[in-house]
């Protein structure tokens, strides 16, 4: 009998020594694997802080490519507005001198102390600008850079343009047809404004001329002594 328990205790014995060393690898392997886990979940959470972190800079730096972009745009905008400002105001020294408005001799010179005598009108009369003596359809240029402040039309001078050259000086051209500015254009030296047209029922006996007037803060001046 004793024999016979020996014999059914080793297996036993063998079958627990097996058990526990299952669950001493059993355990052991789970502690791995919380390990690992645990491992992989902070590095994990410091991926996603970064992650955080890499969004504040970058919206850091699109913040200032915005603000950059913006200032650029506003620059941009206050040099066009300057250069606009610029291209619509006109400047004369009263010394730099202008351009005839075509070639052609003085029918008409300017005198406002005394009168000379107009043929078509038959008369004795002051003349506060020049007519120079032209043929019809010719170009009638600009003086200087300016800008048409008036169009109209008059029983005496026909179509006129009223250019302002700045600081007080205008030039007023009559006699002209086929204009090609209007109110409000910026003009530059030599532009064509238009052309001769025939000449008023004023100046049939002149004949055909472009008249001239310069004014100096809304005073006749002589045109001759501004042109070249």
């Amino acid at each position: 009998m004793k024999g016979h328990n020996r014999d059914v205790s080793s297996p036993l014995k063998k079958y627990y020594a097996v058990m526990l060393v299952g669950l001493a690898l059993f355990i052991g392997i789970m502690t791995y694997y919380s390990i690992e886990f645990k491992n992989k979940r902070d590095l994990a959470k410091q991926q996603v802080d970064l992650n955080k972190d890499s969004v504040g800079v970058n919206n850091g730096a699109t913040e200032g490519t915005t603000e950059a972009t913006t200032t650029e745009a506003t620059e941009a905008e206050t040099e066009k507005t300057t250069e606009t400002m610029s291209q619509n105001t006109v400047s004369y020294d009263g010394k730099t001198k202008l351009a005839w408005p075509l070639t052609g001799n003085v029918l008409m010179p300017y005198s406002v102390d005394s009168t000379i005598y107009f043929e078509s009108l038959d008369q004795y009369r002051v003349n506060k600008g020049i007519m120079i003596e032209a043929k019809e359809g010719m170009a009638v240029k600009a003086p200087k850079s300016a800008k048409v402040e008036e169009i109209r039309k008059t029983e005496e001078f026909g179509q006129t343009v009223l250019l302002d050259l700045g600081d007080g000086y205008t030039a007023l051209y009559g006699q002209l047809k086929d204009l090609a500015v209007k109110e409000g254009d910026s003009v530059t030296k030599n532009q064509i404004l238009g052309k001769v047209a025939a000449p008023t029922d004023c100046f049939t006996l002149e004949g055909a001329n472009v008249y001239l007037q310069m004014e100096k803060d809304k005073k006749t001046i002589n045109p001759t002594s501004y042109l070249e």
